[in-house]
């Protein structure tokens, strides 16, 4: 079944208003649970550049592996990116204010399952895309033991969340026009599936 209009308009503004009212909480998580966020971010490819991250959040990921530019529809969250230094661009990662072929490397890191069209994220990233770049994108899979709890979770965060199994996540990548050229996994708390960063190349690039 298609989903309409509204529904794509009502979630996006349900994940925005949830994001601008809890940026504090959401960025404070990386200072509670610092040692998963050291895991990840040891699994992260570094960037070639230029680089950029479609929904950087408050900045945690770009900040520290020197991403060039964030981009991000919640001006609040984008508030804490640019105070650890990451040059903040307001917009929609369906719509990135981007010229074709600009960016040698672009992340997705935690963004998918927060996108309403995800399928379209993947679409529009490619297009930004320079010959012979690189799209990192990272998950939380829903059949990973912490995509399981988090799913079973009742937080505002993981409420407004579309976790994506594993074989599900590649075939949205196959049809966005991606290779998987590479793929890391690391245990967080259950099993080396718990976090997992693919690196995809365009297909024919």
């Amino acid at each position: 079944m298609i989903k309409s209009i509204n529904w794509f308009t009502t979630h996006y503004w349900c994940v925005m208003e949830v994001f601008d009212r809890l940026h504090e909480r959401y960025d404070s998580w990386y200072d509670r649970h610092r040692d998963l966020y050291l895991k990840e971010l040891s699994i992260v490819p570094k960037p070639q550049r230029p680089s950029l991250e479609l929904g950087v959040g408050t900045g945690r990921f770009a900040a520290t592996l020197s991403i060039d530019v964030g981009l991000d529809p919640s001006l609040e969250m984008l508030s804490k990116a640019k105070i650890k230094g990451v040059e903040s661009v307001a917009g929609d990662a369906l719509m990135p204010p981007f010229r074709e072929e600009s960016f040698r490397t672009i992340y997705l890191i935690f963004t998918l399952c927060f996108i309403s069209d995800p399928l379209g994220a993947l679409r529009a990233a490619r297009d930004i895309l320079r010959k012979g770049g690189k799209l990192i994108a990272c998950i939380i899979p829903a059949d990973s033991g912490l995509g399981k709890e988090y799913m079973s979770k009742d937080s505002p965060f993981y409420r407004i969340a579309r976790f994506f199994r594993v074989k599900e996540f590649e075939l949205m990548a196959h049809n966005s026009g991606y290779m998987i050229e590479g793929l890391a996994g690391i245990k967080l708390k259950y099993g080396a599936n718990d976090f997992i960063c693919y690196t995809l190349k365009p297909a024919g690039n």
